[in-house]
């Protein structure tokens, strides 16, 4: 499932970077934003059972899944950028070094390197699915400390899903300003986060057909029934090699690239992108979660 959620983040990318129009469903919902979404289910339903599971080594457990891959990401894109970029190296350099370092404290984001994509569709940006990982990030701190208590795990989904629908229905032009983008989109991902989280408190199992109706229900309801869809439709079971993170973390700078070489498509971004996904897991976050203490867990 999370897998699947990459790859729809890469293909809505794809037209946008390449100067199309984004492609919607229905007209409402681009690709990117469902893929995203299905992250936040997920990883409120899983990271839920890791502070459950042990309470103190949570937080490193979670840093040791985030951070490894996203620090190798950062290195390895501002190494093969420094390489094409068109400004000097005194001023390229320096830059690059405070770009991984800021996306490494996750909080103060940096999307911009000094002479790289200036003549691109979207201009000036390196990675623009980073603002998500610091979003994330938040949630897990803030399950830490309401210690995962179903009541206010519930408080804070109804909380999220009250601010979503009213910003929806009142400011239909939140992402022209930062405050209301912020609120709009925390609001929407803290809705579905802490909706995953409430499932696996609740032990609840929901069955395919109500995960197949919440699908068909999407369009007209969104994220209200986004966690029934994601939870009913999942299955146990994973694969040998977990490329969603990678894929996720490498797309945009590698469509970024080939967006400036004119050869930017659904085919190209897919392969190329996948040989980093898979460095990403046997290089660096395999190896990594092997360092979570007790028995390996999953995320």
């Amino acid at each position: 499932m999370r897998l699947v959620a990459a790859l729809l983040v890469v293909v809505s990318h794809t037209f946008p970077l390449a100067g199309q129009a984004p492609f919607r469903i229905l007209g409402v919902e681009d690709l990117g934003a469902l893929g995203v979404s299905i992250f936040f289910v997920i990883s409120g339903f899983l990271v839920t059972g890791s502070y459950l599971r042990d309470p103190k080594t949570y937080l490193f457990k979670r840093l040791l899944r985030i951070e490894p891959g996203l620090i190798a990401s950062l290195v390895v894109t501002v190494l093969l950028l420094g390489i094409v970029t068109t400004a000097p190296a005194a001023e390229y350099w320096p830059q690059a070094a405070l770009y991984v370092l800021r996306n490494t404290l996750l909080f103060p984001a940096t999307y911009e390197l000094p002479g790289v994509f200036q003549s691109v569709p979207i201009p000036n940006v390196v990675n623009g699915v980073l603002w998500t990982l610091r979003l994330e990030f938040s949630f897990y701190l803030v399950l830490m400390l309401i210690r995962a208590r179903l009541a206010l795990v519930l408080v804070l989904a109804g909380s999220c899903a009250a601010v979503w629908l009213a910003m929806t229905l009142l400011r239909p032009d939140w992402a022209q300003d930062t405050p209301s983008r912020i609120a709009f989109l925390g609001a929407r991902n803290g809705l579905l986060f802490f909706a995953g989280a409430a499932l696996h408190l609740t032990r609840a199992r929901i069955p395919l057909w109500l995960g197949g109706l919440s699908a068909l229900a999407f369009p007209l309801l969104g994220p209200l029934v986004l966690p029934t869809a994601v939870m009913g439709l999942a299955r146990p079971g994973k694969l040998s090699a977990d490329l969603s993170y990678g894929i996720y973390i490498y797309a945009f700078p590698i469509q970024q690239m080939l967006a400036s070489q004119g050869r930017l498509n659904l085919i190209t971004a897919v392969l190329a992108v996948l040989p980093f996904a898979a460095m990403s897991w046997f290089l660096v976050e395999r190896p990594a979660m092997r360092l979570k203490p007790g028995p390996p867990q999953t995320p």
